[in-house]
Order: C-alpha cells, then sequence, then structure tokens
C-alpha cells in the first residue's frame, strides 16, 4: 500500500514525504513521534519468502553497523498484508548530483575530501564478516550534510544475496557508467568493484560528465576519456589516481579501498589537506621528525639510503594522519553552478521565436466511453536469441549485496505493442520476453500509438487507427484502464491528435494535433482539464519556413520537452521548457539527413534517436546523444532498421519495431552488451512497442 503524507505507520512513524519510488516499494521521510526525530522509512511490498528473508538479512546486518559515514537502522517490523519496514537514519543535506547541479563540479581538494570519506565506509563494509558490498556508488548515493559529513547511503530499493548466489537473475546491480564490468553477467564481485564505482563517481563529480561504460571498454574497445581532457586543471597525479581506480581489470586497480584512500590522500601535497568540517589545517608544515643518531663517517655512506627510505615512510604515515577526513573540518562549497546549453554540433546555435502567450483553454471532463472486455489471443511463435557470456569469472570471499535488482530484460515484466490484424489496430501486452501475449484494448475504431502513465496502469491511445501510420489526421486520444478495461475520451472533440507522451508525474499528456492544420505539439493538464500549445502555427509563419513540430517526448525530471521540429525539409531535434519557453536547437548532424523519433534514457543523460535521409524513407539507423556533450553517435548496429524506440525500466535495454524485409515486428536490445531479442515473429504487423513502467 502506498503511504502519504500525514499517515501513521506502526503507530509511531508520521510520513512527512516520499523519497522515492520503485517497483518493490518506496523510500518516505517521517518523523518519529516517540522520540520527535526525522527518519528514513524503507518499503518492501514484496512479501514472498525470498524478498522478505533477503530483507530481513539487510534490517540484521544494517542495524549492526556504526560507522559516521553510513545510515544507521533503528527499527524493523512487518504489516500484516501490507508490507515489511526498515528505519533508518535520515540523512539531511543534498547528494552530489544535487550539489553539482547548484554549485558546480567538485574542485580536486574536495574530491579528496568526499573520495576519502566513502573510502572508510567501504573499507568498514568490507571488513564485515561475512564482507558487504554496496555495488551502487555513483552521485545520488553520496550525501553531503550540512555540517560537512560525507554519507553513503543507498535510496534505491536494495535486495541482498550472498556471493555464491549471484549468479542467479537480478542479483545484481547495474548502473551504466559507474559498474564494474564484472557486474553485468555471472562474474563473481569483490571489494574492487566497489573501488571501480567510487572511480566513477569521482570521475563524474569532477569533470560533469559520466565516464564511458566499462562493458563497453571491456568488449569493444572503447577508451575512457582521460580525466584531463575534460578538466585540465586537475592534477595528472589526482587524474592518475582516478583513472587506476577505473581499470577494467579488477587485477590493475587498487586492491581495497583502504588503499585507494591512501593513493588519494597521497596526491594531496598541493593542495593541501582538508578536515572534516571545511577548509585547511593551521599548518600545511608536517610535524617535525625527531632528530638522527650521527652515524660514523664509514656508516654515512651505506646509511644514505637506509635513512632516505626511513624517511619517505615517516612522511607517509604522518599524511595518513594528518589528512585523514575524518579530523579535518568540512570545505565550504563555493563554485558557481554552470550553466548548459544544448547547442548546435555543425552548424550555428538556433533559436526559434516563442509562440504569442496564448490563454489556455479549458475543456469540458472528459467523456467515459465504455469498451468491450479485453479478449486473449494466442501468441504467436516466438525466438530468443541466446545471451552472449561477456565477462571473466573473478575470485573474492562471500559478501552481502546492498543494490537494486532488475530483471533478466530489461527490469520490468512487460511490453505492450499494436498489432493490426482483419486491417485494425489493437494493443497487446506481453512478457518482457515476447511470451504470454493477450489482447488489451478491442475498439471497434482500432488502437494504437500510445504510451503508458507513470504508474503503468493506464494507456493513452490514438484511434481511430487501421494502418501504421505517420500521422492519423481524424484521429482522437482515448485513456485506457486496464483494471477495467474501460476506455474514455481525453478530448471533447478530436481535431487530429497523436503522439501522445504522459508527463513523468502523470498530471500532463503532450501530444502532437493538426487543430491549426499544422502538426504542432499541445499539453493536456488532467488536473484542471485545461489544454495549452506549446508551438504555433504563427511561429511557422513568422520564420517563412515549413516548420512543424511533433514526437513530443519528456525528460525525467519533467522539466524539459525534447521533439522533432521539420524545418523545410529537414527533421532535427530541439528542446523547450515544459510550458513551450526557452526553444533551442539540441542536435545538428548534416543537412542530408533526418533526426526524429527521440526517447529519454530514464537517467536523463543521453537520448537515443532514429535517423534517416530527408523523406524518412530510407532504414532508419540509431544514435545517441549524450547531454553535454557535442555530437552524437551512432550505436552499436543491431542489424536491421530500429523505429520508435522505448527504454526498459534499468535503462539497460530498448524495444523497438523493425522489419527485415518480410514483416514488421518488434525487438529488444541490450545497450550494453549488443544482444538483441526478437519478441515477435508473426505475418501480421507489430509496431509502436513501449515498456509498461514498474507499477507503483
Amino acid at each position: 500500500m502506498s503511504l502519504g503524507q500525514g499517515n501513521l505507520l506502526n503507530n509511531r512513524y508520521r510520513i512527512v514525504e516520499i523519497l522515492g519510488r520503485g517497483g518493490m516499494g518506496a523510500v518516505y521521510r517521517a518523523i518519529d513521534e516517540s522520540l520527535g526525530v526525522d527518519v528514513a522509512v524503507k518499503e518492501n511490498l514484496f512479501t514472498t519468502e525470498d524478498y522478505a528473508r533477503q530483507f530481513r538479512m539487510e534490517a540484521i546486518i544494517m542495524a549492526g553497523m556504526r560507522h559516521p559515514n553510513l545510515p544507521r537502522v533503528t527499527d524493523h517490523f512487518v504489516l500484516d498484508g501490507q508490507g515489511q519496514y526498515l528505519v533508518m537514519d535520515y540523512i539531511e543535506g543534498d547528494d552530489l548530483r544535487q550539489h553539482i547541479e547548484k554549485h558546480g563540479t567538485l574542485s580536486e581538494a574536495e574530491a579528496i575530501r568526499i573520495g576519502a570519506a566513502v573510502c572508510d565506509a567501504l573499507t568498514y563494509l568490507h571488513t564485515r564478516k561475512p564482507p558487504i558490498l554496496h555495488r551502487d556508488i555513483k552521485l545520488g548515493n553520496v550525501k553531503l550534510t550540512p555540517d560537512g559529513n560525507v554519507v553513503l547511503v543507498d535510496f534505491g530499493l536494495a535486495k541482498q544475496a550472498w556471493e555464491h548466489e549471484e549468479t542467479l537473475t537480478g542479483a545484481r546491480a547495474m548502473t551504466p557508467g559507474y559498474s564494474p564490468p564484472e557486474q553485468y553477467g555471472s562474474a563473481r564481485t569483490d571489494a574492487r568493484s566497489d573501488v571501480y564505482s567510487l572511480g566513477a563517481t569521482l570521475y563524474a563529480a569532477i569533470t560533469g560528465v559520466v565516464p564511458e561504460d566499462s562493458l563497453m571498454r571491456a568488449v569493444d574497445g572503447v577508451e575512457l576519456t582521460p580525466i584531463r581532457k575534460h578538466k585540465p586543471s586537475i592534477s595528472p597525479r589526482l587524474a592518475g589516481v582516478i583513472e587506476k581506480a577505473m581499470e577494467v581489470s579488477p587485477n590493475n586497480r587498487y586492491q581495497s579501498a583502504a588503499e585507494f584512500k591512501a593513493a588519494l590522500l597521497g596526491i594531496n601535497e598541493d593542495t593541501g589537506p582538508l578536515n572534516q568540517n571545511g577548509g585547511e589545517p593551521p599548518s600545511k608544515t608536517p610535524p617535525a621528525l625527531p632528530p638522527a643518531a650521527t652515524p660514523s663517517r664509514k656508516q654515512r655512506g651505506s646509511c644514505l639510503g637506509t635513512f632516505l627510505l626511513v624517511l619517505l615512510l615517516t612522511l607517509t604515515a604522518t599524511a595518513l594522519i594528518v589528512f585523514d577526513p575524518k579530523n579535518q573540518p568540512f570545505l565550504h562549497f563555493f563554485l558557481e553552478a554552470p550553466t548548459f546549453t544544448p547547442a548546435a554540433t555543425t552548424a550555428p546555435t538556433a533559436t526559434e521565436t516563442p509562440p504569442p502567450a496564448s490563454t489556455p483553454e479549458t475543456l469540458p471532463p472528459a467523456l467515459p466511453t465504455v469498451r468491450p472486455s479485453a479478449t486473449n489471443t494466442p501468441p504467436p511463435t516466438r525466438t530468443r536469441a541466446a545471451s552472449p557470456t561477456t565477462t571473466p569469472a573473478q575470485t573474492g570471499s562471500p559478501a552481502v549485496l546492498l543494490s537494486p535488482t532488475p530483471t533478466s530484460i530489461g527490469g520490468s515484466n512487460e511490453i505492450a505493442y499494436a498489432v493490426i490484424e482483419n486491417k485494425t489496430a489493437q494493443i497487446y501486452l506481453a512478457n518482457a520476453d515476447g511470451s504470454n501475449v493477450r489482447q488489451l484494448t478491442n475498439d471497434l475504431n482500432g488502437a494504437c500509438n500510445f504510451d503508458w502513465s507513470p504508474d503503468g496502469r493506464q494507456l493513452v491511445y490514438v484511434s481511430p487507427c487501421n494502418a501504421k501510420a505517420g500521422q492519423y489526421p481524424d484521429s482522437g486520444l482515448y485513456i485506457f484502464d486496464l483494471e477495467s478495461g474501460v476506455s474514455r475520451t481525453l478530448l471533447e472533440t478530436p481535431r487530429g491528435e497523436f503522439d501522445p507522451a504522459w508527463s513523468p508525474d502523470g498530471n500532463k499528456i503532450a501530444f502532437t494535433s493538426m487543430r491549426d492544420g499544422t502538426w504542432q505539439i499541445y499539453v493536456f493538464d488532467l488536473l484542471t482539464s485545461t489544454l495549452t500549445q506549446l508551438t504555433s502555427a504563427e511561429e511557422v509563419l513568422r520564420s517563412r519556413a515549413n516548420n512543424q513540430s511533433r514526437y513530443p517526448a519528456w525528460s525525467p525530471d519533467g522539466k524539459t520537452i525534447v521533439y522533432t521540429l521539420r524545418r523545410a525539409q529537414e527533421y532535427q531535434l530541439w528542446t523547450m521548457n515544459a510550458d513551450g519557453s526557452n526553444k533551442q536547437l539540441l542536435v545538428y548532424t548534416v543537412p542530408t539527413v533526418s533526426d526524429y523519433l527521440p526517447a529519454w534514457s530514464p537517467d536523463g543523460t543521453f537520448i537515443l534517436f532514429s535517423q534517416a535521409n530527408l523523406e524518412l524513407t530510407s532504414p532508419s539507423i540509431l544514435m545517441r546523444f549524450n547531454l553535454g556533450m557535442q555530437q552524437p553517435q551512432q550505436l552499436r548496429d543491431p542489424g536491421t532498421p530500429v523505429v520508435d524506440v522505448s527504454f526498459s525500466p534499468d535503462g539497460i535495454w530498448i524495444v523497438y519495431e523493425s522489419t527485415d524485409g518480410k514483416n514488421q515486428d518488434v525487438f529488444a536490445y541490450n545497450l550494453l552488451t549488443g544482444e538483441k531479442v526478437r519478441l515477435t515473429d508473426s505475418p501480421n504487423i507489430e509496431f509502436d512497442p513501449a515498456w509498461r513502467p514498474s507499477q507503483k
């Protein structure tokens, strides 16, 4: 059961706000009314024997932790028919991602202090009996408290498993850019895996760029961009230390978090050590060494090397004591946040005049339209490729894992897609591997061109739909509820609406409409029943070009929409704020190709889109554009055209429609390993695939 603000949990914990939500439960901020303190309450709604056992194990292990850089579990309980709950310290402050957004990337001294503190937490975890592996270290899981402490947290919905069980599906987490290659697949992980992830986190915190993914480096030979190429002001020694922690082979990394910490602190000689509360210590001069006994003339030559060695060891030991971040005050963050403005790569930056101010159109409530009950359809024949083995086996001690757990394909169990049968399209639901196909809609006029609500319980779709088309001039939008099987109209008077996109908060739907005779983007507010035009025909007239806008896609935070703008004969990718302001060109490749059908990655760091010739008649290739970079890149060729991409909830897989020259089918593709799975294989036309969000 989802908890709301003000709910009293277990007669003790008053819910204040939700901090995060996923398919297995949520994390809340609450007030412990017995003690009058803020706490974080972690919820597990999966109460099967395996999930309950893993959640209990996590509670037992975390309850025994006592470390200044880790949260502390204070309570664990089960509510029959509802779920299991962990109560832990609420860690106030921003995480590293939020801090960088506000203040800019970390300075060298900040990175050293924060990295050393996380190393302390990891050393504590790795030396437990049995060892504990965090395995999800990234910017969002490192928090900076107002009093200067650094705390390693895991606000993902953690699942635990013993290391000897980790070949089982879902026993590990993968965060592209942060996870080491051994974490993808069945290879054994150990403390060095966390060393890699911390190195990648420091890389991103210093440069502002997520590093190249480890599996692509291991399998495809992709090279890691040197830190100093992104940020030349970083010293070569610090860059070298972080890059060593990110070696593809575990044997080439630091072999422990303690070793990584020593290396980090050893490069702080020029910038000065930091203490835990900020600033530099009163003096940068190390304590004086005691005077050494004077050797005889005969001994001096032979003892010189020994003396230098002892001096070096003494200085190193002194540095480890003086530079220990647990004894250092916090460095006050003073960096200014950089402003990112998407820009063209091979053409001048362009801006589009915002539409004239207009009053949102208030519409009457949507009219309910009862549809016949869904009927089951036997599944078509499925074929599936074997999963490749991509990582070498590793050795290490048994360990406890604290990490989110994606499924074998995509992190969600189901996908939906449209099927044209008997000249009418309907929407079907299937398992992520293509099995267990069943029909959802049974609209007499057909249903297709749809999008999921964020909670995965409703669809917004286009009807009439009797063919796969680039536009639907007479269509309207309908919302289908999976639980009741009933559809209702979204807008009272359909005027050619298509390309719907549900906002991440579930309150709005953006779509393309031909209400003014051209393709333009509108947004409908489900809470207020108001319709607002984001792009306008007036802009087209002023620019004296055939400008039309379509294919809206929301950023994960709901603040930005990426869309396709047709200028003359070209299709280009543009962005605008959610209210239609600040329109800017995002990607420009060459004037002989068109970029269209954008899809935003779940973590908001990159966009996938299709690219074809100007007329969109050539086979489409899959392109990737990393936000903050300049040039899009073609992804590994799946071997067939890629159109209408939808990301899996874990961001590792995509589904898309393609053709082999005979059939129009749906495929799944692993962005990291290149594994391709054919999900449909029937003589019907299957298209518009979309991954179902994890149900909240």
